[in-house]
């Protein structure tokens, strides 16, 4: 017979062991690990796992062993970035295969659960999201993922591991993918929802102005803010701009509340992206990143009528008589973009635009195979690389590369989001490397996939030795590296005419320009020294001469592809600075940026227009829009 206090202790007895028949606790080095459980069965995620058996040696295996650690409550909000950028840095140095299996794991895995503690101080205790990184990858294969969240969190309250306690949703910057709508209460709170492509919303860099990238130029109707304009680039106007120009009133019955006309644009080089894309005009009131897919955007835009800007009944069955329109054009091609706007009054020429694959290929160039030779004459004044020559003398001097194309280096700033300028192959698909400030790196990954993926021939293989060491030979860090290793291989580029940049974006060996004078700009007297590579005397402008630079002029950088040059930025005084046909801004950098982006477009058009042909390409394009940039920086 059990006595009272006995039977109390039996009780209790077997009540803890329930208890800790359910409870698990890890370890590490012999010491517990406090683990809140994202959700049942995902305390560690599959792709942890995965990780450590995909590639040789220890690599893998101490890359998944450090991947448990970012992923606890008390880790800083972009631990778990940083670790996916560490694999992604890692499958570098292993072939294509190897590097494409730990890319596809490190995106799996920035988009796995935090763990997150609950909040014991309220009753019942509160499931709390993990907050959000606020800076962006390093590698752009993680551009826009952030980690999954709970959805049986309550989508209002975070864990801030910094703070180690709650905060609420629009508190802080964090509690939003990236802080993109901090400021009007929109965002994510997870991953891209299923079926929906990368969303990036790009936060300006700390402690500057926040720059707005246009790929399109302004024509049409009046806009909100004023009269009408024309895109002039140097002295040739356009009149088929594809840029977007909204009503000044919106139609009759119709109010989009604290919100803007919703407009989507259409172009290259959207966060950050080399094919084409969709995003809102207005990322303030939409703020959402770009997609392939049109209909994310203008779902998402839709949605936030009702959501943010409390627009009325009128105005969301127009959005939605627009989505419609939208999708009924042809996939993925600007004429989406101008059905979806012309609902809403607005006139817009996107469909001029050539769409352009994730290789930055026009779809005319896309179906080219992978050993297709071009013939392309050389050019001075293009920084990017031509094309090989027509034939290769029966592979009898440089050899057979096998699956592989033509080894060839480019030298750019803006490699792999780098403010300095750094070397990369161009052909991503057959060398799939990074870009590395050492040219030694990527020539010999180079060399080594001619033999282990490639199957090149023992010429091709002996060519590439000889491009090495001439590129090794070649003025350290600059674009005459690059310039002589594809010269191996008969191709002719002019990368040495690309100016070096450091990784604070100032030119090296270029002293920095000195402070504007306001009101006493000298008159056709730029430095040349700063101003024009290779030419120590003044230039005289009178407005003649591709690549001057006017009288006034802010615009200081020269380059002219095509013959397009970047509009002039002049001072308006009173803080504001005019973009040459477009628009006034209330800084000087955005101005300038404004600059470079038209002559990036016009310069694009340009080399669409001509085929790509005689270095005038989209490519060369696009790095010569990275130069004026890190000018305009």
């Amino acid at each position: 017979m059990l006595l009272k206090p006995n039977f109390a202790l039996l009780i209790l007895a077997i009540s803890l062991d329930q208890v800790s028949a359910r409870l698990r606790w890890l370890e590490r080095d012999g010491r517990a690990v406090n683990l809140y459980p994202r959700r049942f069965g995902q305390e560690q995620p599959a792709v942890i796992a995965k990780l450590g058996s995909l590639c040789p040696g220890q690599v893998c295996g101490t890359l998944a062993g450090q991947a448990i650690t970012p992923l606890l409550a008390a880790q800083p909000e972009c631990s778990q970035q940083d670790m996916a950028d560490a694999i992604i840095d890692a499958s570098k140095q292993f072939d294509a295969a190897t590097a494409a299996a730990m890319v596809a794991a490190a995106i799996e895995y920035r988009q796995a659960e935090k763990n997150t503690p609950p909040d014991f101080t309220a009753n019942p205790p509160i499931a709390r999201n993990s907050v959000f990184c606020q800076k962006a990858p390093k590698n752009p294969e993680l551009n826009g993922l952030v980690q999954a969240q709970d959805p049986a969190n309550d989508p209002n309250i975070f864990f801030d591991p910094a703070l180690k306690q709650s905060v609420t949703k629009g508190s802080q910057p964090n509690t939003f993918p990236f802080g993109g709508a901090a400021g009007n209460g929109q965002g994510n709170t997870g991953a891209p929802q299923e079926n929906e492509e990368v969303d990036v919303e790009t936060p300006a860099a700390s402690g500057s102005a926040c720059v707005t990238e246009i790929t399109v130029t302004v024509t049409g109707t009046a806009t909100a803010t004023g009269p009408a304009v024309t895109v002039s680039v140097g002295d040739v106007a356009t009149t088929a701009a594809p840029a977007a120009t909204a009503p000044a009133t919106p139609p009759a019955g119709v109010d989009f509340g604290s919100c803007s006309t919703p407009e989507v644009e259409f172009g290259v080089g959207f966060d950050n992206r080399r094919e084409t894309s969709f995003q809102p005009s207005d990322l303030k009131s939409f703020n959402h990143g770009s997609a392939q897919n049109i209909n994310i955007i203008t779902q998402f835009i839709c949605d936030t009528l009702t959501n943010s800007c409390k627009a009325n009944q009128a105005a969301k069955d127009l959005c939605a008589q627009a989505a419609t329109a939208a999708s009924n054009a042809a996939a993925k091609t600007g004429a989406q973009a101008d059905a979806f706007n012309k609902v809403f009054g607005i006139t817009t020429n996107f469909a001029t635009v050539a769409p352009v694959d994730d290789q930055g290929r026009t779809s005319s160039a896309a179906n080219l195979g992978p050993n297709t030779l071009v013939a392309t004459p050389t050019t001075s004044s293009a920084a990017a690389a031509t094309t090989t020559p027509a034939t290769e003398n029966g592979n009898n001097l440089i050899g057979n590369f096998g699956s592989c194309t033509v080894p060839q280096i480019e030298f750019a700033a803006g490699f792999d989001n780098r403010k300095e300028t750094s070397f990369q192959p161009v052909d991503k698909a057959s060398y799939n490397h990074g870009s590395a400030q050492n040219i030694d790196i990527i020539t010999q990954f180079i060399c080594d996939t001619l033999t282990n993926t490639c199957k090149a021939d023992a010429t091709a293989k002996a060519t590439c030795q000889t491009a090495r060491a001439a590129a090794s030979a070649a003025a350290k860090g600059t674009g005459a590296q690059a310039d002589a290793f594809n010269k191996a291989f008969g191709l002719s580029t002019n990368f040495a005419s690309v100016t070096q940049i450091d990784n604070q974006g100032n030119a090296v060996g270029v002293a920095a320009a000195p402070a504007q004078n306001t009101g006493n700009q000298n008159t056709g007297n730029q430095n040349a020294g700063n101003q024009n590579a290779g030419n120590s005397s003044n230039q005289n402008n009178n407005g003649n001469g591709s690549g001057a630079v006017a009288a006034g002029n802010l615009q200081s950088f020269t380059g002219a592809l095509g013959g397009v040059t970047a509009p002039a930025v002049t001072a308006l005084g009173g803080g504001q600075f005019q973009v040459a046909g477009n628009s006034a801004f209330n800084n000087q950098k955005n101005a300038l940026v404004r600059s470079c982006d038209v002559q990036s477009n016009k310069c694009s058009d340009a080399a669409n227009a001509s085929g790509n042909k005689n270095g005038l390409t989209v490519s060369a394009c696009s790095a010569q829009a990275v130069q004026c940039r890190a000018a305009a920086n």
